[in-house]
């Protein structure tokens, strides 16, 4: 801190002794109408949270006192990048970072608001999207003479764990830019102003260890009406006179970078599935996370185009976040991405990530985006150290298949998909038909006490769909003896999950196994991950749901790592304790697919609170166990945080499934019964693409399908009502049809099931008996909060009474609305108010959670 200040003093001399030119008219563009966006996120700025702005080969990642990093992969820049302010003669900076007071926020650009008693500058960050480099536009309203200087540290050092040394940094006064080089001339970057003049004298051999300076000086308030100053940062590996282009290009027409930006934000929206629903945040939320994904699409120039797993300040080490290529992470998000269509995404990332397939047919579980200045695989230990990357990638690629129909990726694809499945064969030790994470590697947890174990429930679950998925490519790739290989694996897989990971004691699939067979029985949300894939037997699936959603795991914003009543439960501890937005993405999926529809919604909506709550549009990796924020080593920008809003939205609460080879889409949705409208659409599936309009009344609902050609489709309609609801007949396009209910909707909710072959537009209604259905509770968690919110754990219809049961604080009344309450009989363990009840929950330890039953009599 007392070097940037002395930094900031040594200015003042410069300053006052260097000839003022003409202003800053020089340099300066005309000032072009920012585009209007209902994406824009507003606030007060909190200058110590994290933004950025991110392209596929540049990324300035910061805090929105304006304070950044700089990023032209793989290649660190510079950091402690600062706006500082000098009023006419005065000597004293006025430190951005002290008067920055607004944010906003859309996918193209952030602007941040300095505000001080004479002047306004609104600085906007534009990162190009397939150019190294970014501009800042300076909006300047003052009304006196202002000097705006910039600082920054250079640092010029590829990702950890390579670096280089020797590098420098001068002022080109020909550029109005410093380059900043080493001597091998292979790496460069640039950062300046066509309206700037440099102030810091560097020394030729060295970084300096005070801030690199230029200011920007202004005259008179006229000077800079109607006009932006562009600030420019250029650079990568590579011929400096390519940097230099390249700079020279962004600062000629700021203006085109930010018009390509607004264009391309546009475009990813136009081309993937739209929702609209009646909850406003939520479909904000989702519109975010499909940016959030976008911006990690990194294109490198030594290794090419992948998926990273997510960005956030390094400070002054060598690794933005995770902003390495991360193969599991890429197979897990493909999930969420093939969900909303972006397959072109997709297939580039599972083609990356086949570049680094070992020999033996494991894949990669890491790559540093500075591999290509090392021998990474060779001299560091982490590239192979994961043991479910090779069976999640069979996954993904059944998964990618599934939605878009492309075989020709799969036949492309069929060596390594071989590779990959005989490699995860050599990996059960015990012939169990598991695979073993003392032969695979790690699985679900990186460290602690609980890695000592033969087989833990996530790898199982990944080698179970690996192999059904199998099955399923081989038909594809015109493979039968693989496919009835797969077949048999699968099966045994399966049999083998249930039976192994059940624990009969406590009444839930147990999170792992020891060498001996020993359940480690401690419930975790990984035993969802089997259950969204439908591996579970069914009613020991429900009774594992059914523990999640107890206190003791699940609090206001999402489901811990491990039990409260965990000895090893530690509520900031990464694998013990800690909350992964990801995983409770997981569980709300599960929830939904086994129709624990209320439950699954608080879930889906504490994640969409999370898009909002810290970094704007991103959800953090992690948050504590025990309040509702997040720790300080946790990653702002995480890409499977945002799978927290994707895949329970997608899967769950819309119910969308489809199955491009077999012709056949799903829409299960799962709404609350207080939904009257909802709007799906460019839903694609193969080449097909869909639109549903689904319509709730107080004794129907009905959906309107249309879809762009006439290929030969056929859906399946399964829409869930609350627990006594009576299916008192289906029409199709105006007809009579037959239905059934799903299997287990006895349990959780009344889902009849419709098969209809598609024409281009197509109705089908279905009329209901209603009954009074609980909406969602109402959840206020807010940043620092501990758990405080009702829970529902089960719900059961029997007698003409719906009964359910509930965990609240001891003592604590909490309202729940209820839709049709008009139908209402009787109330036991609440007071009705209308269409509220008053559930009034029994006293107890004060602070601890009491179970609680709640029972509605229906007329």
């Amino acid at each position: 801190m007392k070097a940037r200040r002395s930094g900031h003093l040594l200015i003042i001399g410069i300053l006052l002794c260097s000839a003022v030119s003409a202003g800053a008219a020089e340099g300066l563009i005309p000032r072009f109408e920012l585009a209007s966006s209902d994406l824009e996120l507003h606030r007060l700025a909190q200058p110590n949270t994290y933004f950025d702005k991110a392209g596929r080969k540049f990324a300035i990642l910061g805090t929105e006192s304006g304070s950044f990093e700089a990023w032209a992969y793989p290649l660190k820049l510079l950091r402690n990048f600062e706006f500082s302010f000098l009023i006419g003669s005065s000597t004293e900076p006025i430190l951005g970072k002290d008067i920055v007071r607004y944010i906003s926020a859309t996918p193209a650009a952030t602007t941040l608001t300095y505000v001080f008693q004479s002047f306004t500058v609104k600085a906007t960050y534009v990162t190009a999207v397939d150019e190294p480099g970014a501009v800042i536009l300076l909006a300047v309203d003052t009304t006196e003479p202002l000097t705006i200087v910039c600082g920054f540290l250079p640092v010029l050092q590829p990702m950890w764990p390579a670096g280089i040394g020797g590098q420098y940094a001068s002022w080109d006064g020909g550029l109005k830019a410093y380059i900043i080089s080493e001597p091998t001339r292979k790496n460069h970057g640039l950062v300046g102003s066509p309206a700037a003049q440099g102030i810091s004298y560097t020394p030729a051999h060295m970084l300096s260890d005070t801030p690199n300076q230029f200011k920007i000086p202004i005259e008179t308030k006229e000077a800079t009406r109607g006009m932006f100053i562009p600030v420019v940062l250029a650079g990568g590996k590579g011929r400096r006179e390519d940097v230099r282009k390249t700079y020279e290009k962004l600062a000629k027409d700021p203006e085109a970078v930010y018009r390509e930006a607004v264009v391309h934000y546009d475009r990813l929206r136009q081309a993937t599935l739209r929702v609209t629903t009646p909850d406003a945040k939520l479909n904000l939320a989702f519109e975010w996370a499909k940016v959030a994904y976008d911006n990690l699409i990194v294109d490198n120039p030594d290794l090419g185009k992948g998926l990273v797993a997510g960005l956030g300040m390094s400070g002054t080490g060598g690794r933005p976040g995770f902003g390495w290529f991360f193969s599991g992470d890429a197979f897990m998000n493909s999930l969420s991405l093939n969900g909303y269509g972006a397959f072109p995404a997709v297939r580039e990332a599972l083609l990356f990530t086949q570049k680094w397939q070992r020999d033996d047919g494991k894949m990669a579980h890491e790559l540093s985006q500075a591999a290509g200045y090392l021998n990474w695989f060779k001299d560091y230990p982490y590239g192979y150290i994961h043991g479910e990357t090779t069976p999640f990638y069979i996954a993904a690629c059944y998964d990618y298949l599934r939605m878009s129909g492309d075989i020709e990726f799969v036949k492309q694809s069929w060596p390594s998909l071989n590779k990959a499945y005989a490699w995860c064969l050599t990996t059960d030790a015990d012939g169990d038909g598991l695979m073993d994470n003392s032969k695979a590697g790690l699985g679900a947890l990186e460290f602690g006490s609980l890695t000592g174990i033969r087989t833990d429930i996530y790898l199982a679950a990944a080698w179970a769909r690996a192999a059904f998925g199998m099955e399923r490519l081989a038909k594809a790739a015109g493979d039968p003896s693989m496919e009835r290989t797969a077949r048999d694996h699968y099966a045994k897989a399966q049999k083998a999950l249930d039976a192994k990971f059940w624990d009969a004691e406590k009444g839930q699939y147990a999170y792992a196994f020891n060498a001996d067979g020993k359940l480690v029985k401690e419930l975790t949300p990984w035993s969802s991950v089997p259950l969204v894939w439908g591996q579970g037997e069914a009613g020991r699936s429900l009774l594992t749901l059914e523990r999640i959603n107890a206190a003791d795991l699940t609090t206001d914003w999402g489901v811990r790592m491990l039990s409260t009543r965990s000895a090893l439960f530690e509520p900031l501890n990464y694998n013990y304790g800690a909350v992964w937005p990801f995983l409770s993405g997981w569980v709300a999926t599960a929830l939904y697919k086994h129709n624990f529809n209320l439950q699954g919604f608080g879930l889906l909506a504490a994640a969409v609170r999370h898009t909002f709550d810290n970094a704007l549009g991103y959800i953090t990796e992690l948050f504590s166990g025990e309040q509702n924020i997040w720790p300080q080593e946790g990653v702002c920008h995480q890409g499977f945080s945002s799978s927290g809003v994707i895949l329970p939205l997608v899967k769950g609460l819309l119910g969308l499934e489809g199955d491009a080879l077999a012709g056949e889409v799903r829409f299960e949705p799962r709404f609350p019964a207080d939904w009257t409208d909802v709007a799906v659409d460019n839903w694609k599936v193969g080449e097909e693409t869909f639109s549903l309009r689904y319509r709730r009344s107080a004794d129907g609902a009905r959906v309107e399908i249309g879809r762009r050609t006439n290929a030969a489709y056929k859906l399946v309609f399964g829409p869930a009502f609350g627990l006594g609801t009576k299916v008192r007949g289906v029409t199709a396009n105006g007809r009579a049809v037959k239905h059934q209910l799903a299997a287990e909707s006895p349990g959780q909710a009344v889902q009849p099931l419709v098969e209809v072959a598609l024409g281009r537009n197509d109705v089908i209604e279905i009329q209901l008996g209603p009954v009074p259905e609980l909406l969602p509770p109402a959840n206020d968690s807010k940043t620092g909060d501990t758990s405080q919110g009702l829970r529902i754990i089960r719900s059961e219809f029997k007698d003409g009474k719906l009964q359910t049961i509930l965990e609240g604080l001891a003592g604590r009344t909490y309202p729940m609305r209820v839709a049709r309450a008009d139908l209402i009989r009787s109330v036991s363990g609440a007071k009705q108010e209308g269409a509220v009840l008053l559930v009034q929950i029994p006293p107890g330890p004060p602070g601890e959670y009491v179970r609680h039953e709640l029972v509605i009599g229906i007329r």
